[in-house]
């Protein structure tokens, strides 16, 4: 008994490690022998590069995305090989058919967010003519979980990671039961903990019997999942899962001024905080919450756009640059805006019009970041009830190309949008004439040309979607059925283009609610996020669904 006690309580310890990095809730920290420093994970050597497959690279930078699901040599579907949390990769690098440029010929590799970052005036590798030749390398990764590779001459470059670097992942990082009591005093709100869920079975985050809704899931910096919603009582909450359960949790109340909170999008910044957008009900202003460590016990507002009803809606991201983007709707003006931070607390910051919207009492915008670094966004457009998409052409979004990607009846409602394996956009939405859920799979980063597929037709169904893409690099798909109950559903997409699916019923619910969503934990675990009961009386609960990423 003694041993299954200590089992359950390091568990929890260690995500709470993970969790607070570097100590910024100072009273958790124990007395460990390794310390705060990184920690080398050996894996198989994969192959991430090899650009024989493609075009050589003569007198410039590549950027290579390492971290999260990439798109792998000789694998048909993306997949992890480097978790979003770490910190450097151990690569070797091979050049091969290289050719000097002069005297000289040699590669630079050095993290970097786009190939706009300036090489540092250093050598990883020189190489001669028709020489081929490699190195090991640690390279520290970027904020977005990349690493450029500038080249002075001509080469061909093969890129094998052979390991990777995370902070404070040490085995002897466990917690006692009452060192975490002792970090959560005063945490009245933590849920007890409750014998395992079966399989599947939600767990609830929030049912203290007061309006609960507008609610927001990514994943946190533990790799568990972390909320945004809004309370009647406290405003705008922020909750994180302790446990991959989620039978623990703990929630803070982030701004309680005014009714604030509806609206709310979260998302991961790149310090691994938390970063939500959300309205300001009173003014009607769009306003950010950056949070200053990973559980959000003190944050910073700051109000974005407050000229006229705006802040609807709002979806967030973070853009290549490290810093928060918004898209939102402005209500008076009927139209569909776009905000670019231009640093992490987003005091200064670039607000443009980017479409019409008509009015929609309820507006519907998802935001993703391309593979190019340029933000795409999907919206209805209430003047016809259309679907469109906004694709940006640049990552500050001044200039953008508008498409409309479904327009017969009324479409285009609840999109939800997220970049497939293959670097282009997949779009979820509603189709109300036919009452179904239907996808639609870009065929490019700007979405100029698609394919739809209806991926149920069997009831009412997708109302309030949520997208991500499965362990298998597969769309999947989040949403509800309306009914007698209504119904939580999943869709599992079988190919790339979604022409078939498996559909799951995740539970039954006495209500319908305003949104679901939908997240992949970092052991590869899909999470469903909903409301379960009446506007007035709702329970936020989420359901990890463990047989998609192979039992747990």
């Amino acid at each position: 008994m003694g041993h299954g006690v200590r089992t359950r309580w390091a568990a929890i310890g260690a995500a709470i490690a993970v969790t607070l990095g570097g100590g910024a809730f100072g009273v958790v920290r124990a007395t460990v022998s390794s310390g705060d420093r990184a920690s080398y994970f050996p894996i198989t050597p994969t192959r991430v590069l090899d650009t024989r497959n493609t075009t050589e690279v003569t007198n410039g930078t590549l950027r290579l995305t390492v971290e999260g699901q990439i798109d792998l040599v000789d694998e048909v579907i993306d997949r992890t090989v480097v978790p979003t949390d770490a910190t450097a990769v151990a690569v070797n690098l091979t050049v091969t058919g290289g050719r000097k440029n002069g005297n000289y010929g040699y590669v630079t590799a050095y993290p970097c967010t786009s190939t706009a970052d300036p090489a540092p005036n250093a050598s990883s590798l020189n190489f001669e003519n028709g020489v081929d030749i490699a190195n090991a390398l640690n390279i520290t990764t970027s904020s977005n979980g990349s690493i450029c590779l500038y080249v002075y001459g001509t080469a061909d470059l093969i890129i094998d990671i052979a390991g990777y670097y995370a902070d404070h992942d040490h085995d002897d990082r466990y917690y006692t039961k009452a060192q975490t009591d002792t970090a959560l005093s005063g945490k009245s709100d933590i849920l007890d903990l409750l014998p395992l869920r079966p399989n599947g079975a939600p767990s609830i985050i929030d049912d203290n019997q007061r309006l609960i809704d507008f609610s927001s899931m990514d994943i946190g910096s533990n790799g568990l999942p972390m909320f945004s919603y809004f309370s009647m009582e406290d405003g705008l909450v922020f909750a994180t899962c302790l446990d991959r359960e989620c039978e623990s949790v703990l929630r803070n109340s982030v701004d309680s001024t005014n009714g604030s909170g509806s609206e709310s999008s979260i998302v991961r910044g790149a310090d691994g905080n938390p970063v939500i957008s959300y309205l300001d009900d009173a003014n009607f202003d769009l306003n950010l919450a950056v949070c200053d460590d990973p559980l959000c016990l003190t944050s910073t507002a700051t109000t974005i756009d407050q000229a006229d009803s705006v802040g609807w809606a709002s979806s967030i991201a973070i853009g290549v640059d490290g810093h928060p983007i918004i898209a939102y709707h402005d209500r008076t003006n009927m139209s569909l805006k776009f905000a670019d931070c231009m640093n992490r607390l987003c005091s200064s910051k670039t607000v443009r019009t980017i479409a019409s919207m008509g009015f929609m009492s309820n507006p519907n915008i998802s935001l993703a970041v391309g593979v190019d670094g340029n933000p795409i966004m999907a919206f209805t457009d209430g003047n016809a009830f259309d679907l469109k998409v906004a694709a940006c052409l640049d990552p500050s979004c001044s200039s953008n190309s508008i498409r409309t990607i479904e327009s017969s009846g009324d479409v285009g409602f609840y999109p939800a949008i997220a970049i497939g394996f293959t670097g282009h956009p997949i779009i979820g939405y509603r189709d109300s004439t036919r009452g179904t859920l239907t996808v639609a799979v870009c065929d490019d980063p700007t979405c100029s040309t698609w394919t739809t597929s209806i991926v149920d037709s069997d009831g009412d169904v997708g109302h309030n979607i949520a997208i991500a893409i499965a362990p298998n690099g597969l769309p999947l798909l989040s949403y509800y059925e309306f009914g007698s109950p209504f119904k939580v559903k999943v869709a599992s997409c079988t190919d790339v283009k979604c022409s078939s699916s498996t559909r799951t019923t995740v539970t039954e619910t006495a209500s319908f609610s305003w949104n679901t969503s939908l997240a992949v934990g970092a052991d590869g675990t899909p999470y469903v996020a909903f409301i379960d009961g009446s506007l007035m009386d709702g329970d936020l609960e989420v359901a990890p669904l463990w047989w998609m990423a192979g039992g747990r």
